[in-house]
């Protein structure tokens, strides 16, 4: 990626399912995620392919109709509440795929915010980093995730990997540098 700002175009239903990508996934699917790993690692070996058609990462925004847009750029400034994040699209026969974030900070925050509390993420003993999981179907061939800044969030380089089912997919490095209203000398 360069840092170069463009616009990749997400449909409207895209924009629809990033939400429900980040959304907690009901509690008794999560057993079922033990169950398919313990008993049938075979089955891991004969899944059929993944292939990933498209993974962009980027601060999100809209065009004048308001159509959500994801602006593609590798370095952005620090604005409170500003989105970003990432999407893929993919394709596979399997009904439901398993992904995972790892969203890697250059230094611990202040706080993860709510969704430490709530369940939504997992945060490394060294709380730099915070791991999203989540289980969904495939029939869409779609997953992202989005995260707002916050006052008091770390400068400098952070890392996002995402897996399918296990496999590095991609990783997208990025800087985040001092908003306009940044008073931290």
């Amino acid at each position: 990626m360069s840092s170069s700002v463009r616009p990749a175009a997400l449909s409207i239903v895209a924009a629809a399912l990033l939400a429900a990508c980040a959304a907690p996934e009901k509690p008794a699917a999560t057993p079922a995620v033990a169950t398919v790993a313990t008993e049938a690692p075979a089955a891991v070996a004969k899944s059929p392919a993944l292939e990933v058609v498209s993974a962009e990462f980027g601060v999100f925004g809209a065009d004048p109709s308001g159509r959500r847009l994801l602006y593609e750029t590798d370095k952005f400034p620090a604005i409170p509440a500003a989105p970003y994040g990432w999407y893929i699209l993919f394709k596979t026969s399997k009904p439901t795929v398993v992904w995972r974030e790892e969203f890697e900070l250059p230094e611990a925050p202040p706080t993860w915010g709510p969704g430490e509390a709530m369940g939504i993420f997992s945060i490394s003993p060294d709380r730099k980093t915070a791991v999203t999981e989540r289980i969904i179907p495939t029939r869409l061939g779609f997953i992202a995730n989005e995260w707002r800044y916050a006052p008091g969030d770390p400068i400098g380089a952070h890392k996002m990997r995402v897996y399918i089912d296990g496999q590095l997919v991609r990783e997208f490095t990025f800087d985040i540098e001092k908003g306009p209203e940044d008073q931290r000398g």
